[in-house]
């Protein structure tokens, strides 16, 4: 099977997506080739049979893109799709549907199969006439907008269980540590809010990392909690590579994720990978973590009680906690696992293409 994959960056130092670097180089290992056009592109070190293609935008940029630049890339796209139409048989679109409402039609036509991954609550109108092309359409957690359409496949998360482990540091168990995008719908003003609370009976703290992708948020939440931010009890730490993240959460005694049921994150899953203990609000995650570690995650007086019994939680059973919570992602969500079924579905479907017409 031939493979074009088209994603958002394809960069060991984007702060969000840098994980997909990895799923790329398992992906290689079960085909024939990989053609891969991002948005835009930074430092990578993939297979011989994987080949990058970008649109151009620096890695540097962190800004929406203008009008412009939109047709810009647009065009750009599309003619990459056209001039390697015959270097691939399947395409796999990574969380952008845009990319189907472009090209679907020319894909259909020439006879390629279309997946798309998409794990997100919202349901614009690009998933919509995406849904049209795609074959398949992925998804990990069974309240997102694409689980309820009839292609629909749930798969694992596709943590790297080899890199997200337990590592040798001093953990400490008064630290709360949350990561992923600084935005209202990841609730970050909740868990500071709980931190308030919880302060006013412990030494807790709370460290933030990912970008400042809001600055009137940011500002806000730095106004409303500069006491706390003043004194260290909360940090702010900035994005970090993928490869530190396992050390910071092996130090910290429990993860925090407030995002809604829609989300199925993966900064849920790669903490409990380091046997570190997590409280989430997002239901999705029922049968996977203990009831009583999923609270409501809007509600910051449930969130700073739990953290309190889990602060409280004598040791064994700390551990305990943590080694059933790794148990549960190598057993259903590691990278391999992903891997494994991606490949398998992407072949099948390919396996059942029609002629082109073309």
């Amino acid at each position: 099977m031939r493979l074009l994959i088209t994603t958002q960056a394809v960069d060991l130092d984007e702060p969000v997506l840098n994980f997909f670097h990895r799923w790329i180089e398992e992906l290689a290992k079960r085909v024939e080739s990989i053609e891969v056009i991002c948005l835009k592109e930074g430092e990578h070190h993939l297979p011989a049979n994987v080949r990058v293609y970008t649109l151009g935008k620096p890695s540097s940029a962190t800004t929406s893109l203008g009008f412009i630049a939109r047709i810009k890339y647009t065009l750009r796209f599309l003619s990459f799709a056209w001039k390697l139409r015959d270097t691939y048989d399947t395409v796999f679109v990574h969380m952008n549907p845009e990319y189907i409402v472009l090209a679907g039609w020319f894909w259909k036509l020439s006879g390629k199969k279309v997946a798309l991954w998409y794990n997100h609550p919202a349901r614009p109108w690009s998933l919509v006439v995406a849904s049209w092309f795609a074959d398949i359409i992925f998804h990990t957690s069974p309240y997102a907008a694409s689980a309820y359409y009839a292609q629909a496949k749930r798969m694992p998360a596709g943590i790297d269980t080899d890199v997200f482990k337990l590592i040798p540091v001093e953990r400490d168990r008064s630290e709360a540590y949350m990561q992923g995008r600084i935005t209202p719908d990841k609730r970050v003003h909740v868990a500071l809010a709980a931190l308030r609370e919880l302060r006013k009976s412990t030494d807790a703290r709370l460290t933030i990392v990912g970008p400042l992708l809001n600055p009137v948020y940011a500002a806000e939440l730095k106004q409303e909690y500069a006491s706390e931010l003043a004194s260290g009890a909360a940090t702010f730490a900035g994005s970090k590579r993928n490869s530190e993240t396992p050390a910071l959460y092996s130090a910290a005694g429990v993860a925090i994720n407030l995002a809604e049921a829609g989300h199925f994150d993966k900064t849920v899953l790669e903490p409990m990978a380091c046997e570190t203990p997590v409280i989430v609000g997002s239901p999705a995650f029922a049968g996977l973590i203990p009831e009583e570690w999923v609270v409501d995650g809007t509600d910051s007086h449930a969130l700073a009680e739990a953290l309190a019994r889990l602060i409280a939680l004598p040791e064994a059973e700390y551990r305990a906690l943590g080694s059933h919570l790794r148990a549960g992602v190598v057993r259903e969500h590691s990278l391999t696992a992903l891997a494994d079924r991606l490949a398998a579905e992407l072949k099948s479907a390919s396996d059942a293409a029609p002629r082109s017409v073309l």
